[in-house]
């Protein structure tokens, strides 16, 4: 008996669609044998949408597309009711872009997936122009501000970035106001109408440690893209086309997300990870596509700079999101956070005006001055330093942006990842027991290199 994955049942209210998975694989690549999988559309009713009257096909598609990634390594077969053409004409070139970032995989296709039927569906009349993805980042935000106006709908889908029990716990519902007063307040800003999606893939349909797990000592992938964001990034775009009912429904034919660039001195690079343009140029349904992405050449300094000058230009105001903790207000420590404030503040504004309300001028600078902020990738701390200027006088860290810019790029990351490591090595020798101690020579430590 083949080994497979099959969708049992497919249906739909107003509002949300429902899913049963079954595991046949004997593998336990699902949570468990049978697995109840869900997506709901918030503001749904704004645009007349319903979900109930959609083809399987469409219904299916996000489903589809979230479990497609185990068959590609198990030999699993994924059985679905049925299938759009157009998608099932295109696997194999999802299977090889995968392959060429995430890989190489095997050469040939061990999985498959088999259809009850096969649906040609034909575009409904055009509602809207395009899709923008918006999370509240800079890149989404970037996107946003490049296609403001009524002709396109703001589309966030919280869920795959948000806690696993987003929805479920104190923790997860302020994530998920947040994002929706996010979406809301920029909606007002750029024209466009706006829908929240939500869904439990995340939380409820793999065991994903299992199988991060065994891609890398089984399968052993180790490219940079796994490197990145694993498992994880294979199913990031399927989890995002939880939109996919919705701009069928619509008439969407065109779907637009924020590039991640990178860049490092001369060397200009695309981001490898889940939302890298290969993959989502290979990636098409009915007559939907995703367009070439939003800033594909564009450094993030640039980025936050044509964002606040269109909002100053057009005397409006926006909050940049770039929190990962899950809270409320922005923590204005982690990477992501601190990445976010020397770009704004790279641009003379107050990052208080932009969102980031628990930002404190002196509790940033020593932030910035001990080393405490960690990047995996060099570009992002050389965009910042290449975009600070020594002839300028910056209204806010004026004394920390110079002095960063006298450290340098490579000098700073490799001390910061020093102390990184050598916060690590505390923690094996469990000297983290003895807290103060510890943050003593930490302090000295990080208080002797910034003097030199």
């Amino acid at each position: 008996m083949s080994k497979t994955i099959e969708i049992v049942q497919v249906s739909a209210s107003e509002d949300t669609i429902y899913y049963e998975l079954r595991d046949n694989t004997g593998l336990q690549l699902l949570k468990s044998e049978t697995v109840s999988a869900w997506i709901k559309f918030h503001n749904a009713a704004c645009f007349d949408f319903s979900a109930k009257n959609l083809p399987e096909a469409i219904l299916a598609l996000p489903v589809t597309l979230y479990l497609l990634p185990a068959t590609w390594f198990y030999g699993v077969e994924l059985v679905v009711p049925s299938i759009d053409k157009v998608l099932h004409d295109c696997l194999p070139s999802i299977y090889a872009a995968y392959s060429n970032l995430y890989g190489p995989f095997k050469k040939e296709w061990r999985g498959k997936v088999t259809a009850k039927t096969v649906v040609e569906n034909g575009m409904t009349e055009s509602r809207f122009d395009n899709i923008v993805f918006f999370s509240g980042g800079v890149d989404a935000i970037h996107a946003g501000v490049n296609n403001p106006g009524k002709k396109n709908v703001l589309v966030s889908v919280p869920s795959i970035e948000g806690p696993a029990s987003s929805g479920k716990d104190i923790a997860g519902q302020n994530f998920l106001m947040a994002k929706s007063r996010l979406i809301q307040d920029f909606s007002a800003v750029s024209g466009s109408d706006w829908l929240l999606i939500t869904n439990n893939f995340r939380a409820d349909i793999f065991d994903d440690a299992k199988i991060q797990y065994e891609l890398k000592h089984v399968f052993r992938l180790n490219s940079i893209a796994f490197h990145a964001d694993g498992w994880f990034g294979m199913k990031y775009l399927g989890n995002l086309l939880s939109s996919a009912p919705f701009a069928y429904s619509m008439g969407i034919k065109k779907l637009i997300m924020g590039s991640t660039y990178e860049q490092i001195e001369d060397l200009p690079g695309t981001n490898k990870d889940g939302a890298n343009p290969d993959l989502t140029s290979s990636i098409k349904f009915a007559n939907v596509s995703f367009a070439e992405q939003d800033g594909l050449h564009t450094r993030r300094s640039q980025k936050v700079k044509d964002v606040i000058n269109w909002c100053n230009a057009n005397d409006k105001r926006i909050c940049f999101w770039a929190c990962y903790h899950g809270n409320k207000e922005q923590c204005c420590m982690c990477h992501k956070c601190v990445r976010t404030l020397l770009n704004i503040l790279c641009t003379k504004e107050n990052p208080v005006d932009w969102g980031f309300t628990n930002f404190d001028e002196n509790k940033f600078s020593n932030l910035i001055r001990t080393y405490r902020y960690i990047e995996t990738n060099k570009c992002w701390i050389w965009d910042i330093i290449d975009t600070i200027d020594s002839k300028t006088v910056y209204p806010y860290c004026n004394e920390t942006l110079h002095w960063l810019k006298r450290i340098g790029y490579k000098k700073y990351f490799k001390r910061a990842q020093q102390l990184h490591d050598m916060q690590k090595t505390l923690r094996i020798f469990k000297l983290h027991r003895y807290p103060h101690y510890a943050k003593v020579v930490l302090s000295r430590l990080a208080k002797k290199k910034a003097n030199k």
